[in-house]
């Protein structure tokens, strides 16, 4: 598929543009009612939907349950993209609703379901249990969820055959935390590009501010964070994503410090980040996306975020 180049500088119009392209691409999208198979490994044959379960080598008591998709069967060529759900951990909804813009762009889409049940409340899943907020300690590395994305790709790779080197990563609020605290945590990764939508709260990049709200008291290390923000991450802010009665919506003295709504303190975050990577002399190559009356939506957000992975779009 041939890219389009499109230069765009303010936020805003860049996510209208967006929006009008995916419109003009509507015509190709499939319907989200593709039979889905279920196998505990990859039919690569098979285009569509189909569940598989992943046990990062038989280190896991529990396997994960994995959503898969692919516009086509032997699909060794195609980009991937790992998907993290939100906060309700509808991994399968979250997914489908992504895939007529995976239909589009030409790429596989696989989204692990960190079930309530297995990894519960917010530290197992969007701190990517590297903390315990109970406790107030850190984990050993081997114990944290953020450990399980990189041998995730590896198997994809491996039962598809695929020639991918790197993959896209998307995750829409809680799945948007995970995303940023991945980037923080775990700079040996093979991201090409990344994506957060709409997350709820953020750990700021600051010292100044207690750990996890803030990196003071933290194991994060200066290099991670150069490292974090040499990455290729897109920030999408739904400009209406700003209703404090939302009953998902997280409201504390230090997340209310970060802003009063969800839109807010993603600007902060993004704010506060380019300010530090100045002050580190590091190079900043995240980009701001403003979504226009865009509430805390996933499927208008994914489909956002796909466009960004895969047109050119500066």
């Amino acid at each position: 598929m041939k890219k389009l180049a499109i230069t765009l500088s303010h936020p805003t119009l860049k996510a209208a543009i967006i929006t009008n392209l995916l419109m003009l691409f509507a015509f190709l999208l499939l319907p989200s009612t593709l039979l889905l198979a279920q196998e505990k490994t990859i039919d690569r044959a098979t285009a569509g939907k189909q569940i598989f379960y992943f046990d990062n080598g038989g280190k896991l008591k529990k396997p994960i349950r994995v959503f898969y998709y692919s516009p086509k069967g032997n699909p060794d060529s195609l980009p991937i993209v790992i998907l993290m759900h939100g906060a309700h951990r509808n991994a399968k909804a979250n997914s489908n609703e992504a895939l007529d813009a995976a239909a589009v762009f030409n790429c596989i889409v696989i989204a692990p379901e960190f079930t309530m049940q297995d990894y519960p409340q917010g530290d197992m899943y969007t701190f990517g249990n590297v903390y315990n907020r109970k406790g107030k300690q850190f984990n050993p590395k081997e114990a944290w969820t953020f450990e399980l994305i990189e041998p995730l790709f590896d198997e994809v790779v491996r039962q598809l055959n695929s020639t991918a080197k790197g993959y896209y990563i998307y995750g829409h609020s809680a799945g948007g935390q995970f995303v940023t605290r991945f980037l923080m945590f775990e700079p040996e990764n093979r991201i090409i590009k990344a994506a957060a939508a709409n997350p709820g709260w953020y750990t700021m990049p600051t010292k100044d501010v207690d750990f996890p709200y803030g990196l003071n008291k933290s194991t994060v290390p200066t290099s991670n964070l150069t490292k974090m923000y040499s990455e290729k991450l897109f920030l999408l802010l739904g400009t209406a994503d700003s209703i404090r009665t939302d009953e998902d919506f997280y409201k504390s003295p230090e997340a209310d410090a970060e802003g009063m709504t969800r839109f807010l303190r993603g600007q902060n975050f993004f704010q506060q980040s380019k300010t530090n990577a100045e002050n580190l002399n590091t190079p900043f190559n995240w980009t701001e996306v403003f979504v226009p009356d865009a509430g805390h939506s996933n499927t208008r957000m994914s489909r956002f975020a796909l466009a960004l992975f895969f047109m050119d779009i500066k």
